[in-house]
């Protein structure tokens, strides 16, 4: 499984958003990241062509419908 590191999570936060976060906030984050970034590879086969990367669930779900409701 690729390994993001707790330092990379608060620097991508900081640059890109401004956030700061505790160091323990950070490990989470990371540890969840690592098993995200693994399965990443099954959206391939959700059939979600088209769709720009999201950067949220809500983001996501909101793509999705308007794609299915461009179909019916």
């Amino acid at each position: 499984m690729p390994q993001i590191t707790a330092e990379t999570v608060k620097q991508v936060l900081r640059d890109l958003y401004g956030y700061d976060i505790s160091d323990d906030d950070a490990r989470r984050i990371a540890a969840g990241g690592g098993a995200l970034v693994t399965s990443s590879e099954h959206l391939k086969s959700l059939g979600l062509a088209g769709i720009e990367p999201p950067f949220g669930y809500p983001v996501l779900s909101a793509e999705a419908r308007r794609l299915n409701a461009i179909k019916k």
